[in-house]
C-alpha cells in the first residue's frame, strides 16, 4: 500500500511524524486546558494538507512552517474562546436582567431552573436555541446552518421553544415562565 501513496501524501505523512511531536507540545504549553492543544494541533494538519504545495520537504523547514501555522490556528483558538465567554457573559447579562422582579422566584434559583431546563433538551433543540439566542442567527442563517429550508428552521425553532417551556415547572406561573424562555426573535430572511 506504501506504494500507492502520492509524493504529497508521503511528504505529510513525513512531517506529521518528525515535527507532530513538536508542534503539539508547542501547542499544549499555549493552550488552557492542554487538552485543547489537540483540537488546534487538529486545525494546524487540515491547514497543512490544504496547503501541501507550500509544505518545505526540508525537516527543519517544515517545522519552522508548521509552528507558524500552529502560532495562526493558536490565535484562532483564543478568539474563538473570547468570542465563546463574551456569548455567555451576555447570556448571564440577558437572563439576570430578564429574570429581575418576575413574581415568586429568585433570579438565581430561576437561572439554574434555565439551565438545567436546557441542559435536559434533546441536543438538537438546544443547538438550534443557543444558534438563535446566543449567537443571534436569523432564520435564513439558521437554516443554513442546519441545511434545511427557512419554513423547517421556523419549525424547528417553535419545537425548540416549546420544549424549554414545557421543562420549566418550576416555574408554574405562565408570567413567570415567559419572563425566563427568551422573547421570539423574528425570524426574517436576513438583508
Amino acid at each position: 500500500m506504501e506504494s500507492s501513496k502520492t509524493p504529497a501524501e508521503r511528504l505529510f505523512e513525513d512531517v506529521a511524524r518528525s515535527a507532530g511531536p513538536r508542534v503539539l507540545a508547542y501547542l499544549a504549553r499555549r493552550t488552557d486546558p492542554a487538552a485543547d492543544a489537540a483540537d488546534v494541533y487538529q486545525a494546524v494538519l487540515v491547514t497543512a494538507w490544504r496547503k501541501i504545495g507550500q509544505l518545505p520537504e526540508d525537516p527543519e523547514h517544515a517545522l519552522g512552517w508548521l509552528l507558524a501555522v500552529a502560532r495562526r490556528e493558536l490565535a484562532n483558538h483564543r478568539r474563538g474562546s473570547l468570542r465563546r465567554i463574551a456569548a455567555t457573559d451576555r447570556l448571564r447579562d440577558h437572563l439576570t436582567t430578564s429574570l429581575d422582579g418576575a413574581p415568586g422566584i429568585c433570579a438565581d434559583s430561576r437561572a439554574q431552573a434555565l439551565e438545567e431546563a436546557l441542559t435536559s433538551l434533546d441536543p438538537g433543540e438546544r443547538e438550534i436555541l443557543t444558534l438563535v439566542y446566543w449567537d443571534r442567527l436569523s432564520g435564513t442563517e439558521l437554516a443554513a446552518a442546519l441545511d434545511i429550508s427557512e419554513p423547517a428552521a421556523r419549525k424547528r425553532l417553535q419545537r425548540a421553544r416549546a420544549s424549554l417551556t414545557a421543562r420549566l415547572p418550576a416555574l408554574a406561573q405562565p408570567s413567570a415562565r415567559a419572563s425566563v424562555v427568551p422573547s421570539q426573535p423574528t425570524l426574517h430572511s436576513s438583508p
